[in-house]
Parts: structure tokens; sequence; C-alpha cells
């Protein structure tokens, strides 16, 4: 039987130490791992490996291959159950399990054709953006306009304003306004007056 010694240099095993949990431990992230020894291939230098991987492997009823990842359908940790372990080719397909609440997103190596804007305005675009989220509008065209587009509006409705002015204005970061008045100008919303001061345009 394995022993641990302790501060007195006496010998226990490791049932009788305190310390001992009984081969099983939970890291900081919440997975679970078990002992199986050092000279196992998934076995870390303690000889520890996690579990959901040890069931991955006796699931497949073979070694996880490279780039393969074990992950809980149910998004718990500590659930290692088989029924709740499936493994996914790739660590995109793993990234997208994990956002698949959202609706209609772009699956790895799914194709991104054009469509056109939803408000007839003829423009084509990609039908997902960089995060693989889709979209109907070009940006500036949605008949409901983002909050941000809304009081921005609203503060050149009185006269023309600095970008700095209308952060200021509005309560938003000077980025986020940058970006907006960027969009605003595609969406043929806003133009610049003079370098640095931005305008309603004439509609």
């Amino acid at each position: 039987m394995a022993k641990v010694t302790t501060e007195r240099g006496r010998g226990l095993s490791r049932e009788r130490n305190p310390n001992w949990k009984g081969g099983r431990v939970v890291d900081p992230r919440g997975y679970i791992l078990i002992r199986v020894g050092v000279g196992h291939h998934l076995a870390d230098t303690r000889g520890y490996a996690y579990e959901h991987r040890i069931v991955a492997e006796k699931k497949l009823g073979r070694r996880l291959r490279k780039g393969e990842i074990p992950h809980h359908k149910d998004e718990n940790k500590s659930n290692n159950d088989p029924s709740n372990i499936e493994v996914l080719p790739s660590i995109a397909e793993h990234r997208f399990a994990h956002r698949s609440r959202e609706k209609g997103l772009r699956r790895p190596g799914q194709s991104n054709p054009y469509v056109t804007c939803k408000c007839g305005c003829r423009i084509s675009f990609r039908k997902y953006d960089e995060s693989g989220r889709p979209r109907r509008f070009v940006p500036g065209h949605n008949p409901h306009p983002s909050p941000t587009v809304d009081v921005i509006v609203a503060a050149l409705k009185n006269c023309p304003l600095a970008r700095y002015r209308i952060a200021e204005i509005v309560r938003k970061p000077l980025q986020t306004v940058a970006v907006a008045l960027s969009q605003m100008k595609r969406a043929g919303l806003v133009s610049q007056r003079m370098r640095g001061i931005w305008q309603l345009k004439a509609t």
C-alpha cells in the first residue's frame, strides 16, 4: 500500500492521512481529476488525469486523437456521466457548442454567403459577422436603430458637434461614439461639416 510521510517522518497510508481525498480532486475551474498513476497516458506528473477525458476514451473505445475535445453537454464540468460527454473534433466545434444557445450561429467551416440588406437598399454583404452571428441589415439600415444612434441623432438635431462633445452629451465612451458615427456615415445619416465636426445629413 502506498504511503505518505508526515512532518514527524512517520509513514501513514493514504486512507489514514487527513488530506487524502480518495484520489479524486477538483481543479480551480471545476473539472474533476482522478488518480490513475503516473504511467497512464493521460496522467500529469502527480499521476492524476481529467475524469471527463477518461470517460470519453472509454466511450470511444480508443484514445483521444489530436484536436479532439470532450464536451459536457449540460456545461456542468463535474457531471462526467458518459451520456453527458460528447467528443468534438476540434476546438472550433467546442467553442461553437458553448455558444449554441445563440440561435443561427455560423458553424465552423460553414460558408458565409452574400445576402441583401432587408431594408430594401439592395446592398449586399456577408451574412455572418466576424463572431459568426447572422446579420439582416447593413450597419445603420436597421429600422430599429441602436440606443447609441438614437441619442447621437437627438444630440445633433440642435447643432453640429465635435465627436468628443457628442460623447459627453450622450454619456458614451469616445470609441463607442466613433464607431456609431462611422456606421451612421455609411448609412447616410450624418456627415462631417469640417474636420472633426459632425452634423445630421439633410433629408
